[in-house]
């Protein structure tokens, strides 16, 4: 058994860069309070962006400047912009746009080869930058005092960020083994995936259609994983609108139950059943087996939401019944978990873990992080409602280190709440106040309100007094 994601080589690319991004923080720290010149290669403004967020985030004091057009001299550019007050690191992102002529191209460059000595005088401090391949090339050739003192080169740079190489990737849209890449690495494809849909225009050449509708839909995947639901809304309604202009049913329905799932998310049960019903409706008329099962599963949730567990038990069934039917593992997998949660609602504990396990059984065996994730939280509250809860903190905290891992804001938020109820149950209000907080601020985040009044609710209820520190 492991918690580590199953990745193969069709992320090699993505890996590389999560390995670059680790260098990067390495330099940046080992660098600290001197001057080092760095050259970050990257085709990808997207991508780009993310990575200086994801840095600016970890450390305090990140200065990013943006040249425009209108520059000559780039250290004078930056002299000014720069306070007296060092920062921790300078990033200098945008220079291509500086370069639009060979005329001032050579000036600019000729300017930043001059300024060598002046850079190390005025920083104590990391400066790196942020360059497309071409415009670090320049750099090489016509600033080559400058470059020489270049102590480090960082390459973020994707063979499958642009629309022509993404129509190579044969596995784009494949949204299972995104769902298991780390957190950082799923940012990491998502700016890849903007950046392909960028690169294909809008609307896009007619030939790259088909590849923007699979792009979209795994963008759309990624961002309803990470708690971004109105990025993936947004991704689903245009290609909704684009399958309804070309008449394909089946993709059609593909959104609607994509939909349905964001709407489900929010809480806003009438409208994700609407979606999925008209999801249902097409691919019963498609005669699609598969489709239909993933609607009745969806359906089931629904209904047990509402409490209506006889009418959801049906829907689970149904779904299961033509899973087996189909040989389709996952789709067994989500259903035996989604009986196993009616059971333990009925107050049938044992069944419930039964099914439970026989779903944690199957992922495991697929090696789906998310389903083990899942499975495992909802094995914690059968422990819990049987008084075990040591038993239960352990698979709720093993829950949890599997959703931070791979980057589910909305599992990592179930299992705090699943936490503090335990340190509620052991009389530790301060500890179940901190775990209630931690998942009541992911719900705020993600724009699930239905929950943050939920986990609000339980606040509010805590009863004044002294707080029992759990020991073991």
């Amino acid at each position: 058994m492991t918690d580590k994601p199953i990745i193969d080589d069709r992320f090699e690319h993505t890996l590389r860069q999560d390995a670059e991004l680790d260098a990067l923080r390495r330099m940046l720290d080992a660098s600290q309070g001197t001057c080092s010149l760095s050259l970050a290669v990257c085709n990808s403004p997207a991508l780009r962006d993310f990575v200086i967020r994801k840095i600016s985030a970890e450390k305090s004091n990140v200065v990013k400047i943006q040249l425009d057009q209108s520059v000559t001299d780039v250290f004078d550019f930056v002299d000014q912009q720069v306070s007296s007050k060092q920062p921790q690191a300078l990033f200098i992102i945008n220079m291509e746009s500086a370069l639009p002529s060979q005329q001032k191209e050579y000036k600019i460059l000729q300017n930043l080869n001059f300024s060598r000595e002046r850079w190390k005088a005025r920083l104590a401090c990391p400066l790196v930058f942020w360059l497309p391949e071409y415009a670090a090339a320049l750099i090489s050739i016509h600033a080559r005092d400058l470059y020489s003192w270049i102590s480090h080169h960082f390459e973020f740079v994707s063979e499958q960020a642009s629309a022509q190489m993404g129509m190579q990737d044969q596995y784009a849209g494949d949204t299972l083994a995104a769902s298991s890449l780390t957190l950082e690495q799923k940012q990491f494809r998502i700016a890849e995936l903007e950046q392909r849909i960028t690169d294909a225009g809008d609307p896009p050449h007619p030939k790259l259609t088909n590849y923007c509708l699979i792009w979209r839909n795994e963008l759309a995947c990624l961002y309803k994983f990470i708690g971004e639901l109105d990025h993936a809304e947004d991704m689903h309604n245009k290609s909704l609108e684009i399958e309804k202009k070309l008449g394909r049913l089946e993709g059609q329905a593909a959104d609607y139950g994509n939909l349905g799932l964001i709407y489900r998310t929010r809480g806003e049960l009438d409208r994700a059943e609407d979606m999925h019903n008209k999801s249902l409706e097409i691919n019963m008329e498609l005669g699609r087996l598969e489709g239909q099962a993933n609607q009745y599963g969806n359906l089931g949730i629904i209904y047990r939401t509402r409490g209506d567990l006889d009418r959801a038990e049906e829907m689970h069934n149904k779904s299961l019944e033509i899973n087996m039917e189909l040989g389709r593992l996952e789709g067994q997998a989500n259903q035996y978990g989604n009986l196993g949660l009616i059971y333990r609602t009925r107050g049938d504990l044992d069944r419930a873990e039964e099914m439970l396990k026989k779903s944690l059984e199957i992922n495991m065996e697929l090696g789906r992080l998310e389903g083990q994730a899942a499975d495992y939280g909802n094995l914690g509250l059968i422990y819990r409602t049987r008084g075990e809860l040591d038993r239960a903190e352990n698979i709720h905290q093993k829950a949890l280190k599997i959703y931070l891992n791979i980057g589910k804001l909305e599992g990592q938020a179930n299992q705090y709440g699943n936490l503090g109820h335990i340190y509620q149950t052991r009389s530790d209000l301060k500890q179940t106040r901190s775990y209630w907080i931690q998942a009541r601020d992911i719900f705020q985040q993600i724009g699930m309100p239905h929950r943050v009044k939920q986990i609000d609710d339980y606040l509010n209820d805590l009863p004044p007094g002294i707080s029992r520190p759990y020991k073991k």
